[in-house]
């Protein structure tokens, strides 16, 4: 069959299928965003993922999502108020077929984003994303101002100058992307480099995060991340000296009550909605987010087996969620002004770390400790 062919038959489904969104029970929200881990599998070994994808460097073998199942899935999550989806991995570009499951998510209407490391990004794949309709954002992993900076955490020999050449696709055809940045004790003094690096490529914004301590990132937060005063600090560093002088946004992951209140009201910060969005892994489980494929009691189903709504509606998992985030929040977080935006910034790590999802989240409960949290932002 035919892409086209096919594309309009499973675009008739869906129609036919999905007439008005489902009246959900009490208690339960919409489910706004999936998240498609669509490669089980990268081709890069990053000593800070947050998961644990197969290193796979040829690009063959490895699992990847079949496209019934996204077919499924996307069906099924359309009634339920489905507005968003992010492509992510593993390394989403390794999907043997990529740009036949992007033309399925497209034809649900949806906004469709995308998390890649950039390096298979050639001019025509470029061209193919920009030409999709609905495919509007696409984030590229940088984490040095040059190779040995960049591959020293991502541990393959010429990946930053094929992500710099995949930055430069994208950019050529308008499609400009958003670089993310992984801060560690390696590149903190390249924070103004990867500024001026993202300018001079033509990107959209940056984004510098932190390693976090899950997957194989738990190793290198040990012995390679930055301690809560260091993260202070260049953060307060790029609002002072940096964010005047850049044309383009620049963004940190840091908790809401650390920001000053003039970028709050400057520009959207992307919390996550951890109450509306659900993770489909690249075996078929749903789970909360990507976290499933480390911690397997955040698994609620499989696609196999399962239909979305029910798994959506009654979920013990999910259920139990619900009912204790934000309220539930403990410690610093329980007592924070943010705490019903912030919902705890990322309760998936938390809970990774704690088997909670009420425990403080980390970075805010080791800022309580030394004194570094501010006490205007407290009940």
């Amino acid at each position: 069959m035919g892409l086209n062919i096919m594309v309009e038959n499973i675009h008739e489904k869906v129609t036919k299928e999905i007439t008005s969104r489902i009246n959900l029970p009490e208690g339960v929200p919409t489910l706004s965003s999936l998240y498609l881990y669509i490669a089980g599998s990268c081709n890069l070994a990053c000593r800070h993922c947050w998961i644990t994808p197969n290193y796979m460097p040829n690009g063959k073998g490895g699992q990847f999502s079949q496209l019934d199942h996204i077919q499924k899935a996307v069906n099924e999550a359309l009634p339920l108020g489905l507005n968003y989806i992010n492509l992510t991995g593993g390394e989403p570009t390794l999907h043997p077929q990529f740009r036949e499951l992007v033309t399925i998510v497209d034809q649900a209407g949806v906004v469709i984003n995308m998390e890649s490391n950039g390096i298979l990004i050639d001019a025509s794949l470029a061209r193919f994303l920009k030409d999709t309709p609905n495919f509007k954002f696409l984030s590229v992993s940088l984490d040095g101002a040059d190779a040995a900076t960049h591959e020293s955490l991502r541990l393959v020999p010429g990946c930053f100058d094929k992500a710099i050449n995949g930055i430069r696709n994208l950019v050529e055809v308008g499609l400009n992307p958003q670089i993310i940045c992984t801060l560690h004790k390696g590149n903190r003094d390249q924070v103004s480099g990867m500024v001026r690096l993202a300018n001079d490529l033509g990107c959209q914004s940056i984004k510098f995060n932190h390693v976090q301590s899950s997957g194989r990132g738990q190793t290198m937060a040990k012995s390679e991340g930055l301690s809560i005063p260091d993260l202070i600090e260049i953060h307060n560093n790029i609002e002072n000296l940096l964010v005047s002088s850049s044309r383009i946004p620049i963004y940190f992951d840091i908790p809401l009550a650390f920001h000053p209140l003039k970028t709050l009201v400057r520009k959207p910060l992307g919390q996550c909605s951890v109450l509306n969005i659900l993770g489909l892994l690249s075996g078929g489980e749903f789970s909360l987010c990507g976290i499933g494929v480390t911690v397997p009691e955040l698994i609620y189903g499989n696609i196999n087996e399962d239909n979305l709504v029910d798994i959506w509606c009654n979920a013990p998992g999910l259920k139990t969620l619900r009912l204790v985030v934000p309220e539930g929040l403990s410690g610093v977080c329980g007592r924070c002004l943010h705490r019903d935006f912030c919902l705890g910034a990322c309760v998936a790590n938390t809970y990774a770390a704690n088997g909670s999802f009420t425990s403080p989240y980390y970075f805010c409960a080791e800022a309580e400790q030394s004194g570094l949290f501010p006490e205007s932002r407290l009940k």
